[in-house]
Order: structure tokens, then C-alpha cells, then sequence
């Protein structure tokens, strides 16, 4: 009797242990799938966003469902390893899409220009040994210049001296022509003052004293005495005396 019990709970044992290991199997396998369709939804999305991960290894799957069959404690850890291998498969493609666009090929080292205070010094440089040259040249120039006004000055210089000495004997020859005219007679002073120039005779006639003057110009035509006396009035008082209509 008691062998029987002992038997028919073996045996009702065994059948709680069969029905116990199904569940887990489908829920096994329910994970599985789920975790399949979670995976194949990512890949489609980073299939439409970036280059096309690689598929999942088959060895690698086949080693993620296998201990599932093997015993109860392996088919918990089933689901986790499914879902690292998940995991590792991504991550290249993941890696691939946060990596850095890859860097564009080394150009040739082209010939670097000069730096722009470099040039700005050069110009400057050039510039003040043009404006060096400029004033070298306007300092040659003022000296030329400056010598050349001395000259002029020295020409003036003796031009006036000239001058002044013509005119001092121009005065003393018109002085000798004033004396020698008033010496003379009237009548005859008149005839050779018409014959002079009305210039020459003006001067004469103002050299002399008034009475003089006069009594040469009555034995002058009365043409000639109008036109001496006109003359000599200007002489005497200057050009700003009104002249007749």
C-alpha cells in the first residue's frame, strides 16, 4: 500500500513538474518574440536614419533559445541573454551613428601669405622712403630757388643803383637845359621849345621861375602854348586834377 502511494505521487509529481515547465516555456518563448519584435522595430527605424546594422548572428540565437530547454533556471535567464545579444548587435550601428563624421582627407600645406602687420609695416616703410625722396628733392629745390632770388636781388640791387644814377644825371642835364634855356632870350627860348618834345619842354618850362615861363610862352604859337600849359599843369599839381570836357 504504501509503495502505490509512494508511486502515484511520484507520478503526481512528475505531471505538476510538466505542467510547472510549459508555462515557463511559453513565456520563454513569448519573450522571445516580443523582444524579436522589439528588435526588428529598431531596425527598421535605424534602417530608414543610417546604413543597415548587420543581422543577428545564428549561432549567437540558437545559444540564446537552447538553455531555454534545458532546465527551469536556464529559461529565466533566457529572456537576458536575447536581450544583450540585442543589445551587442546594435551597438555597432548605434557607435556607427554617434561617431563623428569621418575627418576629410589632409590638403597640401599651401605657401602661408605674410601676415598683414608685416605688410602694413612694409608699407609704411616704403611710404616714408618715398616721402624722404620728396623732401630731399623740395630741399634741393627751395635751395636752387633761394639761390636764384639772391641773384634777382643783386640784379635789383644794381638795376636800382642804375637808376638812381641815370636819374641823378638825367636831373643834373636837366637842370644844365633849365639854366641854359633861362638864360636864353625869350623869343629865341620859345622858337626851339616848339621844335622839342612836349615832354622834354614841360619839364623845362617847370624848372624854370613862373615869369619866365610865361613870357617864353607868349612868343609860342597859340596851338603849341594851350597844349604846353594843359601839360604843365599836370605835371605841376598831378594826374588827379580833372580835365576839361
Amino acid at each position: 500500500m504504501n509503495a502505490k502511494k509512494t508511486a502515484s505521487s511520484r507520478l503526481g509529481s512528475t505531471k505538476w513538474q510538466r505542467f510547472a515547465i510549459k508555462p515557463r516555456l511559453s513565456r520563454i518563448v513569448l519573450a522571445v518574440a516580443a523582444l524579436a519584435v522589439v528588435k526588428l522595430g529598431v531596425l527598421v527605424s535605424m534602417g530608414l536614419r543610417a546604413p543597415q546594422a548587420p543581422a543577428v548572428p545564428a549561432p549567437r540565437a540558437q545559444a540564446a533559445v537552447a538553455p531555454a530547454s534545458q532546465a527551469p533556471s536556464a529559461g529565466i535567464t533566457a529572456p537576458v541573454t536575447v536581450a544583450r545579444a540585442v543589445i551587442l548587435d546594435d551597438a555597432p550601428a548605434h557607435a556607427a551613428q554617434q561617431a563623428p563624421a569621418a575627418a576629410p582627407p589632409a590638403q597640401k600645406p599651401q605657401p602661408q601669405a605674410a601676415p598683414e602687420s608685416v605688410l602694413s609695416i612694409q608699407v609704411l616703410k616704403q611710404r616714408a622712403e618715398a616721402l624722404d625722396r620728396q623732401e630731399q628733392a623740395l630741399k634741393t629745390l627751395e635751395a636752387d630757388l633761394n639761390t636764384r632770388l639772391a641773384r634777382l636781388k643783386e640784379l635789383e640791387t644794381t638795376l636800382k643803383s642804375m637808376l638812381d644814377e641815370a636819374k641823378s644825371i638825367k636831373d643834373e642835364k636837366m637842370r644844365h637845359l633849365i639854366d641854359v634855356y633861362t638864360n636864353m632870350k625869350a623869343k629865341q627860348a620859345a622858337s626851339v621849345l616848339e621844335t622839342l618834345d612836349e615832354n622834354v619842354a614841360v619839364k623845362i618850362l617847370a624848372g624854370m621861375k613862373g615869369r619866365q615861363a610865361g613870357e617864353i610862352l607868349t612868343f609860342v604859337s597859340a596851338k603849341k602854348a594851350a597844349k604846353l600849359s594843359e601839360e604843365l599843369t599836370k605835371f605841376q599839381v598831378g594826374p588827379d586834377l580833372p580835365q576839361k570836357p
